[in-house]
């Protein structure tokens, strides 16, 4: 006997076409502690400090301390495994890749005052910079036992939810299924679930079209997962600071985003009984944006440091392209191509405020720094900039996300004028709820209704420099340790023998980072 599912009419379900979601919002807002190996090393806690060039990029007032003019090249090495558990089951994957983190021309422009001995501007000073925000780049394996829980009774489900009986599912043959997709009523993932023989319709008692799976009752699964992750977030910037006696700093850079990114997933499922499926996901996307951070620096002693800075919002226009393939092995073997659909619309990340101070002696110092993020009022628009496209999504973002805190620690301590060593210490907590979870609309083109929810992310950090008058080598390791939670599929509202239960991931990612400067 097949296995029947739960019915329910699910009001979140959008109507509209557009493919976007709070998971991909979210993918493009989340930024890493990278940036020079001094920075790095001391875990980003850079705020009240600065004249380091990746603090520019937190406080743009961190500008106004240099005093010379300098050139800044920084490069990074990744090494990134990602062990997971599901249902018992151990797993792991890794990947490796060399980039570039940073490079930045600051220009200081000191006034006559300043060469005099006065008070007031003393120097006003610039600065060209590009830094790696984000790096996308992660393999990821996820495996299981065998469970009741399978991919096909959410396909049931999904399709069951549609209330679309007059669909005429039966006007689209075996050969020629690639014509329903062009039916803008049908969601794709429907269509390959009921084509590709893992679902089918059937009349109740009342008239009424229901959806069963295509497993026997009671028949289990051994699912698998594997996720491969490309692409980064680049920061192109502009930045003045003005340094007012000393003791006030006051800095602001434009900045423009560069977003590339690309996953595949392949999602996989062996029958107890007979066959399997698996369905391989491609989605791309691509986004530029803007935004403009301002920040003060005071100085009220000698000794302390205190900052303040407000990140804009960044105002991206994006682009994602998605296509998937289902593999099947049922009552029929083949295989299912989705078209590419391609969209294009509009995010504004998070408002960010940055808090930090800085304690600083004569062999060392001590910094700290929280971060802001007001990740609620996050918002996806369509391409002519109006919300009410993505009303559901954006109730989802303010529902399903927290506010994100971030705490940063670092601290240098000077073993000789030349020589310092470096540590740090950094947490950001849970950006989603633990009752966040993914919709996927009633005519959505998406076929991948896996996501992650984030718990949270430390590092630990630690680093040395050499420094001379004209030049200046530093290196950094940081460790980074992100744990997730993956659900393969939303089960909240089905029954209880259909629900999946989630993997723990935590991904281990090292970097070791160099950085040369030289001053002039």
């Amino acid at each position: 006997m097949k296995r029947t599912i739960l019915v329910l009419s699910l009001t979140a379900f959008s109507t509209i076409i557009f493919s976007q979601n709070l998971f991909d919002a979210l993918k493009m807002t989340e930024n890493d502690i990278s940036g020079t190996a001094r920075y790095s090393s001391m875990a980003g806690a850079f705020g009240a400090l600065g004249g380091d060039a990746s603090a520019i990029k937190d406080n743009p007032a961190g500008l106004g301390i240099f005093r010379k003019s300098e050139l800044t090249y920084t490069g990074d090495w990744l090494l990134q495994n990602a062990k997971s558990t599901w249902n018992g089951t151990p797993s792991s994957d890794s990947k490796k890749s060399v980039g570039a983190n940073n490079l930045t021309l600051v220009l200081a422009a000191p006034t006559m005052k300043s060469k005099m001995g006065y008070s007031g501007l003393l120097s006003s000073n610039f600065s060209f910079s590009y830094n790696k925000l984000k790096n996308f780049d992660r393999n990821s394996s996820i495996n299981s036992d065998a469970v009741g829980s399978s991919m096909a009774d959410y396909f049931a489900y999904f399709t069951g939810n549609l209330n679309n009986n007059d669909l005429e599912w039966d006007n689209y043959p075996q050969q020629g299924y690639s014509s329903a997709f062009d039916n803008e009523n049908l969601p794709w993932m429907s269509v390959m679930a009921h084509y590709g023989r893992l679902i089918s319709p059937y009349t109740n008692a009342s008239g009424k079209t229901e959806w069963e799976s295509s497993l026997d009752k009671d028949e289990k699964v051994t699912p698998s997962y594997t996720l491969e992750e490309k692409g980064n977030i680049s920061e192109y910037s502009l930045g003045w600071s003005g340094n007012f006696s000393n003791r006030i700093f006051v800095g602001a850079t434009i900045n423009l985003h560069s977003m590339s990114y690309m996953a595949e997933s392949k999602y996989n499922e062996d029958f107890e009984h007979r066959g399997g499926m698996t369905l391989h996901n491609t989605l791309i996307t691509n986004g530029n944006g803007f935004n403009l951070n301002v920040g003060a620096i005071i100085v009220p002693v000698d000794f302390i440091r205190i900052g303040i800075a407000i990140h804009s919002p960044i105002y991206y226009s994006v682009k994602t392209t998605n296509y998937s393939t289902l593999a099947f092995n049922t009552t029929v073997d083949g295989q299912l191509q989705s078209p590419e659909f391609s969209t294009k619309y509009k995010l504004d990340t998070p408002l960010q405020i940055n808090l930090s101070a800085a304690f600083i002696g004569t062999r060392g110092l001590i910094s700290a720094e929280y971060i802001y993020s007001d990740y609620k009022n996050m918002q996806l628009l369509d391409e002519s900039g109006d919300a009410k496209a993505y009303s559901y999504d954006n109730l989802d973002i303010n529902t399903m996300l927290n506010n994100a805190h971030t705490i940063k620690i670092g601290g240098e301590y000077k073993v000789t004028n030349n020589l310092a060593l470096r540590a740090g210490y950094a947490n950001q907590s849970n950006i989603t709820k633990t009752d966040a979870t993914k919709w996927l609309g009633a005519t959505s083109v998406r076929t991948d209704p896996e996501f992650f929810l984030h718990n949270r992310t430390d590092y630990l950090t630690l680093g040395l420099g050499y420094r001379e008058a004209g030049w200046y080598v530093d290196l950094a390791v940081t460790n980074k340790l992100t744990d997730e939670s993956y659900y393969a599929f939303n089960s909240t509202d089905m029954y209880d023998a259909f629900k999946t239960t989630p993997a723990n991931v935590k991904t281990l990612t090292n970097h070791l980072v160099a950085t040369i400067g030289l001053r002039f």
